[in-house]
């Protein structure tokens, strides 16, 4: 059987040139992201900044997965917001770009994971809310941007019993992940629910209602993971496997 096809969103880089000239622009994805679905089973393919959105929503239709990455903050005015003091780097250009591929995926009922920004992505252009600084927004104390190595299992998560990334985790009841955010998810969009949270309450895993279109989400970084702890490739099999089952269906 065919391999599925993965879209990857990367992040928007500017790069000085060598020669003169205009600076050299470029979308970038570490390898971890691409290795992982591509362990998984599926083909990642990187998705370039295309002037046109209705090709990139042909890019869709060619494609069987969508795993949107990590990467800047989510401009508040994709969820109806203001910019509050502690709000980051922005990427008008990747907004724009993840926005039209999300709402393409979800019409055609493709599968979609979201891995820390992508997460926030996915419930802000979905209906949902975030906090945009967890140390001006959130009362709680755990350390959410972890200094430590990329691949240190830095707080807890518990995770929801009879939930698909629990079932793709080795059913554990809980388990330690790496922590790179400083914004989150508050008001969750419509159609999914939380399945994951630190010890605090801060939601740390999401998943939609509808079994028949699989949208899931975590806060953490399983790419930087899953060499060392290969339970984490769990994630990427739900997706790659989403994908390969919807695609034998059409």
């Amino acid at each position: 059987m065919a391999k599925p096809f993965i879209l990857l969103t990367g992040m928007r880089e500017t790069k000085p040139s060598r020669v003169p000239g205009m600076p050299l622009q470029a979308a970038s994805v570490t390898d971890d992201y691409a290795r992982g679905v591509e362990r998984a089973g599926g083909l990642p393919l990187l998705v370039p900044y295309l002037e046109d959105m209705d090709h990139v929503k042909e890019l869709v239709e060619l494609s069987d997965g969508l795993l949107l990455t990590g990467g800047e903050d989510v401009a508040p005015e994709v969820y109806q917001e203001e910019p509050r003091h502690e709000l980051g780097d922005l990427s008008p250009d990747r907004d724009r770009l993840e926005m039209t591929l999300i709402q393409a995926m979800h019409q055609k009922g493709k599968p979609i994971f979201g891995i820390c920004r992508g997460m926030q992505m996915l419930n802000a252009v979905l209906g949902g809310t975030l906090y945009q600084d967890l140390r001006l927004e959130w009362e709680g104390n755990i350390q959410h941007a972890q200094r430590a190595p990329r691949n240190f299992l830095s707080h807890q998560v518990n995770l929801k019993d009879g939930s698909q990334i629990r079932s793709a985790l080795g059913q554990v009841s809980e388990l330690r992940v790496n922590s790179f955010h400083h914004q989150a998810v508050r008001k969750l969009a419509p159609g999914f629910q939380a399945v994951a949270f630190d010890p605090e309450g801060l939601v740390e895993a999401m998943e939609s209602d509808n079994q028949e279109t699989l949208m899931f989400a975590v806060q953490w970084h399983p790419e930087n993971l899953w060499r060392d702890y290969p339970v984490f490739l769990g994630l990427f099999r739900l997706l790659v496997d989403a994908a390969a089952e919807r695609k034998t269906k059409f």
